[in-house]
């Protein structure tokens, strides 16, 4: 009988959580949503603007207030103002859950934003979904997640997790064959997207398969947990092992903890890769002088591609004191931008329109054109750049390359 009473509590909480969702969802089709209502249209979501990916979502939260700044200058979407309710998650999965659950029942928010990190994302969408909530994801990779969402996620990250590693492989074709790796060594953060980034999809990419597809030995290979902080043993196994090319598969304080730590010991592989994350294109990269000379990183965009928005982004970029423009402020403005002109180009707020609208049009962003694959992501596309002597240059692919990649 407790079994039995246990099972119907439990169904009654899962019934009210549907109802609420489904109360939520619904209010997306009212009178409101359509663009007929009068009062500011929010635009909801979370950033750990706390904790470990503090510095970041910060770089996520400047984008979307400066846009917020713009479009209200300009008579805001459908003639109403835009009201952006970003909350703190404070980098935890658990808190991001709550805050989304605010979001869609009590502050009843119009649009949504994906939060940062996959494994923070992860977990909301579902519940997303099962809100009839159209969730707008600059903010993380996953092809199996995306497959989950059915198309109620639409990204404007360029490649996925088992893409992440494609173009660094493509890139070191161009070396000459004397300068070209042979052994690779692969350090991977305990994390869904960089263990994906690193194995691969059902099959398809991964740094492994990219290496085997080549030719190439992969001799070292260790998983890290997040709080790893020396880096130093892992390293010296890598390097006793002839590691002469190094894929990083991390996020960005580990990626330039590993950076650092191989300088320190001298450890200087032809290729190293912080191919996890974009931290080449982070404000703080160039503090980490000497240490990123040689080294290569990706990104989903340059300023020389000349994409719609681009010169407001390299502005924004420069007006905070950035040299190289961040790949989250390319991803975030790019999320914007579908949201702009999916709703002004349907004229309404209702999720299931705007749904069939943005799978069904192109939009030109900072990134490039967009026409959504069926499961919501974009068709792939990389820049692969390399720092040398403190400059950073894209490299791969030859269309955006202003330099050539070198092996130190």
């Amino acid at each position: 009988m407790a079994r039995t009473a246990r099972k119907l509590s439990l169904a009654g909480a899962a019934g009210m959580l549907a109802v609420t969702l489904a109360a939520c969802a619904s209010g997306g089709g009212g009178g409101g949503a359509s663009g007929s209502g009068s009062g500011p249209i929010k635009i909801g979501g979370t950033l750990g603007l706390t904790g470990i990916l503090s510095a970041s979502s910060q770089e996520y939260q400047a984008v979307y207030q400066d846009w917020a700044k713009q479009v209200n200058a300009s008579g805001g979407l459908l003639g109403r103002k835009v009201v952006m309710d970003i909350k703190n998650d404070n980098s935890t999965p658990s808190t991001a859950q709550s805050e989304y659950q605010t979001l869609l029942t009590s502050d009843n928010v119009d649009l949504l934003l994906a939060p940062y990190a996959t494994f923070i994302g992860a977990p909301i969408v579902p519940m997303v979904k099962s809100a009839g909530k159209i969730l707008f994801n600059g903010g993380f990779v996953g092809k199996q997640y995306f497959q989950q969402a059915d198309g109620w996620m639409v990204g404007t990250y360029t490649y996925q997790e088992p893409d992440y590693t494609r173009g660094l492989f493509e890139a070191i074709k161009g070396l000459p064959p004397s300068q070209r790796p042979t052994k690779v060594g692969i350090l991977t953060n305990d994390n869904p997207f960089t263990l994906v980034a690193r194995d691969g999809y059902q099959g398809q990419g991964g740094a492994i398969r990219y290496a085997n597809q080549d030719g190439l030995k992969v001799v070292f290979s260790q998983t890290y947990s997040a709080t790893t902080t020396d880096f130093t043993a892992a390293l010296q196994r890598a390097q006793a092992q002839g590691v002469d090319m190094l894929v990083i598969l991390g996020l960005p304080n580990d990626e330039d903890a590993i950076v650092k730590q191989a300088h320190v010991l001298g450890f200087t592989p032809k290729v190293m890769c912080t191919c996890g994350s974009q931290a080449t294109t982070l404000p703080n990269w160039p503090q980490l002088g000497a240490a990123t000379n040689g080294v290569i990183g990706t990104t989903v965009a340059w300023p020389n591609q000349h994409n719609p928005g681009m010169q407001t982004v390299v502005n924004f970029a420069k007006a905070r004191g950035e040299s190289v423009v961040p790949t989250y402020d390319f991803v975030a403005y790019a999320s914007l931008q579908v949201i702009q002109q999916a709703v002004e180009g349907a004229k309404t707020l209702n999720q299931q329109k705007l749904r069939a609208y943005i799978h069904s049009h192109t939009f030109k962003t900072v990134i490039g054109d967009i026409r959504y694959n069926a499961d919501g992501t974009t068709p792939f596309s990389e820049v692969i750049t390399q720092t040398v002597n403190g400059r950073q240059q894209p490299v791969w692919p030859g269309s955006v390359a202003t330099a050539k990649l070198t092996a130190p």
